[in-house]
Protein backbone atom coordinates (compact mmCIF):
# COMPACT_ATOMS: atom_id res chain seq x y z
CA UNK A 1 0.00 0.00 0.00
CA UNK A 2 1.55 3.68 -0.97
CA UNK A 3 1.93 5.80 1.85
CA UNK A 4 0.08 8.76 1.47
CA UNK A 5 0.80 12.20 3.40
CA UNK A 6 -1.66 13.01 6.20
CA UNK A 7 -0.52 16.58 6.27
CA UNK A 8 0.23 19.16 4.68
CA UNK A 9 4.34 19.90 4.21
CA UNK A 10 6.66 22.56 3.81
CA UNK A 11 10.10 22.43 1.87
CA UNK A 12 12.95 24.17 2.96
CA UNK A 13 16.29 23.40 1.18
CA UNK A 14 19.77 24.76 2.46
CA UNK A 15 21.86 24.69 -0.92
CA UNK A 16 25.32 25.34 0.69
CA UNK A 17 24.81 23.18 3.49
CA UNK A 18 26.87 23.72 6.88
CA UNK A 19 30.05 25.48 7.36
CA UNK A 20 32.12 22.68 6.29
CA UNK A 21 30.30 21.35 3.45
CA UNK A 22 32.81 22.34 0.84
CA UNK A 23 35.35 19.38 1.96
CA UNK A 24 33.14 16.41 2.44
CA UNK A 25 31.26 17.03 -1.33
CA UNK A 26 32.68 18.77 -4.77
CA UNK A 27 28.79 18.98 -5.91
CA UNK A 28 28.53 22.15 -2.85
CA UNK A 29 27.85 25.22 -4.96
CA UNK A 30 30.50 27.89 -4.33
CA UNK A 31 29.88 31.21 -6.73
CA UNK A 32 27.12 33.33 -6.52
CA UNK A 33 26.02 31.71 -9.38
CA UNK A 34 26.44 28.35 -8.74
CA UNK A 35 24.17 29.10 -5.42
CA UNK A 36 21.72 31.20 -7.13
CA UNK A 37 21.23 27.83 -9.64
CA UNK A 38 21.14 25.77 -6.88
CA UNK A 39 18.21 27.65 -5.15
CA UNK A 40 16.27 28.00 -8.04
CA UNK A 41 16.42 24.06 -8.86
CA UNK A 42 15.30 23.59 -5.77
CA UNK A 43 12.34 25.79 -6.29
CA UNK A 44 11.47 24.22 -9.08
CA UNK A 45 11.91 20.77 -7.40
CA UNK A 46 9.18 21.69 -4.65
CA UNK A 47 11.25 24.09 -1.71
CA UNK A 48 9.03 26.68 -0.50
CA UNK A 49 12.09 28.28 1.21
CA UNK A 50 15.65 28.12 -0.17
CA UNK A 51 18.27 29.05 3.03
CA UNK A 52 21.71 30.42 0.99
CA UNK A 53 24.42 31.79 2.29
CA UNK A 54 27.31 32.91 0.31
CA UNK A 55 31.26 31.92 0.09
CA UNK A 56 34.18 33.43 -1.21
CA UNK A 57 34.41 31.44 -4.53
CA UNK A 58 38.12 31.36 -4.30
CA UNK A 59 38.09 29.29 -1.42
CA UNK A 60 34.57 27.99 -0.56
CA UNK A 61 34.78 29.10 3.06
CA UNK A 62 31.85 30.93 4.09
CA UNK A 63 31.67 35.14 3.41
CA UNK A 64 29.83 38.01 4.61
CA UNK A 65 30.41 39.78 1.36
CA UNK A 66 27.89 41.85 0.52
CA UNK A 67 28.84 42.02 -3.56
CA UNK A 68 28.46 38.30 -2.83
CA UNK A 69 24.85 38.53 -1.39
CA UNK A 70 23.76 40.99 -4.22
CA UNK A 71 24.71 39.05 -6.55
CA UNK A 72 23.39 36.08 -5.44
CA UNK A 73 20.16 37.66 -4.59
CA UNK A 74 20.18 39.50 -8.00
CA UNK A 75 20.75 36.36 -9.96
CA UNK A 76 17.83 34.54 -8.07
CA UNK A 77 15.11 37.67 -8.37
Amino acid sequence: MPLQASQNVFITCAVTGSGGSQDRSPHVPRSPEQIANSAIDAAKAGAAVVHCHVRDPETGTPSRRLDLYKELTERIR
